[in-house]
């Protein structure tokens, strides 16, 4: 593990007083977390993901007045060049992350003290991911559905075309496994997608690390043909909300539905086991994944990514390089890769991408 800073530590800024929190402030944070009903990334175990999968340093944030915790902000530092802007991003590798803000608190005094403390330790800029219900400009969504109180009234909520699609993976003989135990499974056939879309892979110790660090809420979904996994989902179940940051089926095997049942039974499980909305994670809107989330009736809720350089707000976030001409390039070169070196050098590449 790389040194990740300050483990603990307190600055006052203004009538705000600033602690840097360590393992021994875990669960006081995530208390933090699940009372003001904060998305899963907010969890402190993120933290002990981004050290010890990429080395990252991390710095979570605690604003308090007196010994009142009024907001949390999480961060972990890229890596940079010598010489080259400190950047840190609120949450790397993650949908969103961002600040949480207790009730009748002023976010934004928090935020501008949150950047200027940062500032002042060395990082040049920091961007924020942030959920944005009601930002209507925004083309970066995630996509929520919300669950009826159990699978019977979802089978019907979802409409025919799904239904026979489902139907259809059932009747090729495809089976589905629960457990944390297919890590291996859910690896192989992430990294096979991102191959064949041309995007870098995580290192293989970046799944491990979140099942370890989430024991209690983090488990693995595959749907099998015979013995042979073909699809794979990483599920988190956070409050009344699961997610799924991870899921991926072999394309070979597209013509038997697999991820249509793989979707369906996550869904399923989340309705029966009372959760009262299902996280799809992040699209561009009007793209393929967007449109195929829509079809379960799944809603569209804004995602604000915003950075700030030395506290002022720039016109740019990182998803303008995911989305634009250089990474379509790098698509492009990245597919034509022999498989053994897109696997020995994508978490390498990958550890640089937020």
């Amino acid at each position: 593990m790389s040194n990740a800073g300050p483990t603990h530590h307190s600055r006052v800024l203004s009538k705000y007083s600033i602690i840097e929190c360590s393992t021994e402030n875990s669960a006081t944070w995530d208390s933090f977390v699940k009372r003001l009903s904060g998305n899963y990334c907010q969890l402190f175990g993120w933290k002990h993901v981004f050290e010890r999968t990429y080395g990252l340093q991390t710095r979570y944030l605690a604003l308090c007045s007196g010994s009142t915790w009024l907001g949390i902000l999480p961060v972990a530092i890229m890596p940079h060049f010598p010489g080259s802007a400190v950047k840190a991003v609120s949450l790397p590798y993650c949908n969103y992350g961002g600040l949480l803000v207790a009730e009748s608190v002023d976010a934004d005094i928090l935020k501008s003290e949150a950047i200027k403390y940062l500032t002042s330790v060395g990082i040049d800029k920091v961007e924020l991911r942030d959920i944005a219900p009601g930002l209507e400009e925004s083309v970066e969504v995630t996509m929520v559905l919300t669950l009826p109180e159990s699978s019977e009234l979802l089978w019907k909520q979802i409409g025919d075309k799904a239904r026979n699609q489902v139907r259809k993976a059932l009747k090729s003989g495809l089976t589905l496994t629960w457990g944390r135990e297919q890590c291996d499974d859910l690896y192989a056939i992430y990294a096979n997608n991102m191959a064949r879309l041309g995007t870098p892979v995580h290192s293989p110790e970046f799944v491990r690390e979140i099942l370890s660090n989430f024991p209690e809420t983090a488990d693995v979904l595959t749907v099998r043909l015979d013995d042979m996994a073909i699809g794979a989902m990483l599920v988190i179940k956070h409050g009344d909300t699961w997610s799924d940051p991870m899921a991926s089926c072999l394309s070979e095997f597209n013509k038997l539905n697999p991820n249509m049942l793989m979707y369906w039974e996550a869904l399923r499980a989340a309705s029966n086991a009372g959760a009262k909305s299902f996280d799809f994670g992040r699209s561009r809107k009007n793209s393929g994944t967007f449109r195929f989330k829509k079809q379960w009736g799944a809603c569209e809720i804004a995602l604000n990514y915003h950075s700030y350089k030395n506290g002022a707000l720039l016109a740019s976030a990182s998803t303008q390089f995911y989305r634009g001409q250089s990474a379509s390039r790098l698509a492009s070169v990245w597919q034509k890769l022999p498989g053994f070196i897109q696997m020995r050098l994508g978490p390498v590449v990958r550890r640089w991408l937020p």
